[in-house]
Formats: C-alpha cells, structure tokens, sequence
C-alpha cells in the first residue's frame, strides 16, 4: 500500500511538470494529443492514489518475489517484436506480440476459453491501434506482409 502510494505521488509529479512543460512548444496544435496523453496519466494516477488511501491491504511478512523468467521472457519477445516489425508489419506484429505477451503473463489460469479472449482483445487493441495511427493520426507504419 505504502508503495503504491509512493508511486502514485511520483507520477502525479511528473504529470504536473510534463503538463507544465508543453507551454513552451511553439505550435500550440502539436501539444493536444500529448495533453490528453498527459491528463488520462494523470487520471489514473489519482485513481492509483485514490485506491491506496481507501484500500487497507493486510500485511503479510512474505512476498511472491519478482517473477524474472516472466521478465526475461517478456524482455526478449519485446527484441524479437522489433526485430520482425518490419517483416511482418506493425498490425501484424504487434496482434501477435499482444496475444502471445497476455498469454504467458496469464499462464495459470489460460484455458480455451480465455486464450479466444485474448485473441478476440488482441483484433480489438490491433483495431484500435490502427485507427489511432492511421485513421486519427495519420502516421506510417510498418508495412510489411499484409499491408
């Protein structure tokens, strides 16, 4: 809880000066995608806030311990997502990237069942994601096979 809190200040923080610093962009058109960027950040920091002050979590002596297969696991497919990006294009990649990440991430409780989820959540994000950058934004991406 105590970590929670401390991070959530942190990160208030830094919104607050990420927001004050976007005043000195000379075009004041090219700081709206940021601030909304910014404010949703700062949004969720609030809430983190917000949750570890009402929120009493009992203490236990013992953690879990960080989970480093999972990080090195994740690490590596993050490479190997940069690496064929270009090959098989953003969309591609990145569906598969979002699939494959939340499965092994989830891997204790993974059934039929939630691996369709993750699959039809990945279609979901991948759309999103395209028409965020293509449609809103107007930005290139990686082409690759199917694009």
């Amino acid at each position: 809880m105590k970590k929670d809190m401390i991070v959530s200040l942190v990160l208030l923080v830094g919104v607050i000066s990420l927001y004050l610093s976007l005043g000195a962009m000379d075009d004041p058109r090219a700081a709206n995608f940021p601030k909304v960027i910014i404010i949703i950040m700062g949004v969720l920091a609030a809430l983190l806030l917000l949750q570890s002050l009402i929120l009493r979590q009992p203490k236990s002596n013992q953690g879990a311990g960080f989970p480093f297969s999972r990080f090195l696991i994740c690490f590596f497919m993050i490479i190997i997502y940069f690496i064929f990006m270009e090959t098989l294009g953003f969309y591609l990649s990145a569906f598969l990237f979002f699939v494959l990440v939340t499965c092994i991430l989830g891997s204790s409780d993974l059934t039929a069942r939630t691996a369709i989820m993750r699959v039809i959540v990945g279609f979901v994000f991948t759309g999103i994601l395209f028409l965020l950058f293509n449609v809103l934004l107007a930005v290139q991406t990686p082409k690759g096979l199917l694009m």
